[in-house]
């Protein structure tokens, strides 16, 4: 299986949902000309939001539980020299955020029928600064979210597995991009992943339950969203509803 590249001014919503909604992934193109987010550098984040104080986390699969927040011109001033591959989770949700909104315009696709915050009414919606060889291990997004991520600058590549190959991922704990460790899983061999780069100006989807894991190939800025459609919770509430 290949991932397609579909333009989105040729893919219509019903498209959308017929061959790829909660499916497969899909790399979208054309949907980020009008964002004031595109054409976006280091130095330009630097000036405007440099003084924003921000989270970071290692990139690994032990450590991406270690956390700790510094300001934003830190981390950029030492992307270049990041030997424990430290990422940048700017969240939208943290206090003095929500202006970050107004720099890009979702697809329609990802905002029709959709519900994009939790039960706490928290906006599911973050940018990702990362140096080269930061990462997100494998993993399968929170509470059976689907999600879109969109580079606006540097470039990605992204390992997916569907969900049918969870008996033979050792529960995320192995690097995909790491020969060695590979060798080492011999289980990994029944299993079926499905390679992809990404590049500047594409947006990527990742539908519920999907295995993927994720490394910038070079400094990377991409902003991304989890979301349900509204049909899956919906159901979820009658399942749940039966049970009492």
């Amino acid at each position: 299986m290949q991932i397609e590249r579909v333009s989105l001014k040729e893919l219509t919503y019903d498209g959308f949902m017929k061959h790829f909604a909660d499916k497969k992934p899909v790399i979208l193109t054309g949907g980020m000309e009008d964002w004031k987010s595109k054409d976006w550098t280091l130095d330009y984040i630097d000036k405007v939001y440099g003084d924003r104080k921000v989270t970071i986390r290692k990139s690994d699969i032990d450590g991406v539980k270690t956390f700790k927040q510094i300001m934003l011109s830190n981390y950029i001033e030492n992307i270049d020299n990041n030997p424990d591959n430290w990422y940048c989770d700017w969240a939208f949700n943290e206090l003095g955020q929500g202006d970050l909104e107004e720099t890009y315009t979702p697809p329609e696709i990802f905002t029709r029928e959709t519900i994009r915050v939790d039960e706490k009414e928290q906006k599911l919606k973050w940018f990702f600064l990362g140096s080269k060889n930061t990462a997100t291990p494998l993993h399968q997004d929170f509470n059976s979210t689907h999600a879109w991520n969109a580079i606006i600058f540097g470039s990605k590549k992204w390992v997916f597995f569907s969900n049918e190959d969870t008996p033979y991922l050792y529960n995320g704990d192995i690097d995909m991009f790491d020969k060695e460790d590979i060798e080492k899983k011999s289980l990994i061999n029944k299993a079926n992943p499905i390679y992809v780069t990404q590049y500047p100006g594409e947006i990527i989807y990742a539908p519920r339950d999907w295995w993927h894991q994720v490394v910038n190939i070079e400094p990377t800025l991409a902003v991304s969203e989890n979301f349900w459609f509204e049909k899956e919770l919906d159901t979820q509430s009658e399942l749940n509803m039966g049970r009492h």
